[in-house]
């Protein structure tokens, strides 16, 4: 079979350290957000990002900034380079940059 390319995926949080997950582990989503608020202490705030203004988003190989959950989870697997959670704040400001 074709060799895994990586498995640990950089978590960055402004603030914070960054952390490394396996983002193979998980099964989809849910679960993924689920651990990434427990590392950062974040309950709540990404699984329910209407609420809360948090936001969780990936770099991709081509450098795109990409919504997590947007694309099928196989598909996000295969592509996420790096991971962000982003505060309301710096949600905010990306949009007024837009």
């Amino acid at each position: 079979g074709t060799p895994r390319v990586r498995t640990y995926t950089d978590v960055q949080k402004t603030g914070s350290v960054g952390r490394s997950i396996d983002v193979t582990s998980f099964k989809d989503y849910e679960e993924l957000k689920s651990a990434i608020e427990s590392m950062f202490g974040l309950e709540g705030l990404l699984t329910h990002p209407q609420s809360s203004g948090w936001k969780l988003v990936y770099v991709d190989y081509e450098s795109d900034v990409l919504l997590v959950g947007d694309d099928p989870w196989e598909e996000f697997v295969g592509s996420v380079r790096s991971i962000r959670i982003l505060s309301p704040t710096e949600v905010q400001q990306m949009s007024e940059e837009g």
